[in-house]
């Protein structure tokens, strides 16, 4: 489980980052040694081309060439190899400090700096780089101690094997500190993946609830309730922002005589089949709700009354040919009232004069859309 969550973190841009912190270091370690060089009691001329040939050209020539082999394997790898990347970034840190330690050798305590590849695997949170690390760090310094040294003139360096078992003690005690903590941060990762799981659970959850509570469940369109909250937000968004607003009350025509003729499933059937039909012909931003028994009402946001009819006209159409199996030889039609929403409109008023629209579209013969201003 950690390593797959592991895996999807991107570490392209924090190895490209790590690469160009060792051009850096490599800077640094240049302009110590010219410091070093300045405030150092002076040499004569000689003695001075040798001590910056020795100190600041070779190890700046060195981890030059360490770096720019780096950069080429690291460039064609990148993208193909990311995991090879991360081990590429290791061991150009553990030469980096090779190099350090083949220039200072004389100087015992700078043989500690084997252990800053060591904690810096620690990056990456991989107990397999850590080993990799550990173990290339700790066959360097073999080389260093066993191969290196003795070509070196006795006298001109302090090394006995106090010195190396105590370097030794640091880069073990460096490996499992760093094991440590990447089970630490293991248990963090898991912590916070099972935490971040449960809280979306909660959330889904609690949309889930809230989306129900909204929706009514035969339709799949608002309820009544909902209805009337969106009607009222609307009302106030569109008298602020200017933007046009329009209301359509839709009832089926002679409902009762279906329910009684075919029973409640059929006319179901027949309410489900208009809540399609309104699903199919509205926009993003409207509103669509089942207001009572057989009637809906759709909020037509940023529609005039004409827009507005003309959406209505084709659910009003559309219902038409709808054919239900066990009713072949019904047919349906629903009448519609529309009302604009003027500045100063009570919701109350907007509902009332679509109402109307409704009941004049009744009286008229049914089947039919009428406009509130109209008449």
């Amino acid at each position: 489980m950690y390593k797959s969550n592991l895996d999807v973190i991107e570490f392209g841009k924090w190895n490209r980052k790590i690469l160009n912190i060792y051009w850096l270091v490599s800077l640094l370690l240049v302009l110590t040694e010219v410091i070093v060089f300045l405030v150092r009691p002076p040499l004569n001329r000689q003695e001075a081309c040798k001590w910056l040939m020795l100190y600041v050209l070779k190890p700046t020539l060195m981890n030059t060439i360490l770096l720019s082999v780096t950069e080429g394997i690291y460039r064609i790898i990148e993208n193909k190899y990311k995991e090879k990347v991360k081990y590429l970034v290791m061991i150009s840190s553990t030469f980096l400090v090779f190099n350090v330690i083949y220039i200072h050798y004389n100087v015992t305590v700078a043989y500690t700096v084997f252990i800053l590849p060591i904690f810096l695997s620690q990056f990456y949170a991989n107990k397999r780089i850590t080993w990799f690390t550990a173990i290339l760090n700790f066959l360097c310094y073999l080389i260093i101690v066993l191969l290196y040294l003795p070509t070196k003139e006795a006298g001109s360096f302090t090394f006995s094997y106090t010195d190396f078992y105590a370097v030794l003690s640091l880069m073990i005690t460096a490996v499992i500190l760093v094991l440590s903590f990447n089970d630490r941060a293991k248990e963090i990762m898991e912590y916070l993946l099972l935490t971040h799981h449960s809280k979306n659970e909660l959330t889904i959850k609690n949309f889930v609830m809230e989306f129900n509570s909204k929706i009514e469940t035969t339709t799949g369109l608002y309820n009544h309730k909902t209805f009337y909250e969106y009607l009222e937000q609307l009302i106030c968004q569109s008298e602020n922002y200017r933007f046009p607003l329009s209301l359509a009350v839709i009832d089926i025509d002679d409902f009762k005589k279906v329910n009684d003729s075919y029973g409640h499933s059929l006319g179901d059937k027949v309410i489900k089949s208009l809540a399609e039909t309104i699903k199919i012909n509205i926009g993003s931003d409207d509103y669509a709700a089942r207001y009572g028994g057989e009637e809906f009402a759709i909020i037509f946001t940023d529609k005039d009354e004409d827009e507005a009819f003309q959406v209505a006209e084709n659910i009003r159409i559309e219902f038409n040919k709808i054919i239900i199996d066990e009713m072949k030889n019904e047919k349906f039609s629903i009448s519609i009232g529309i009302s604009e929403h003027s500045k100063g409109m009570t919701m109350q008023s907007f509902f009332s004069n679509a109402d109307n629209a409704l009941y004049k579209a009744k009286n008229e013969g049914k089947n039919r859309t009428i406009i509130s201003n109209l008449y």
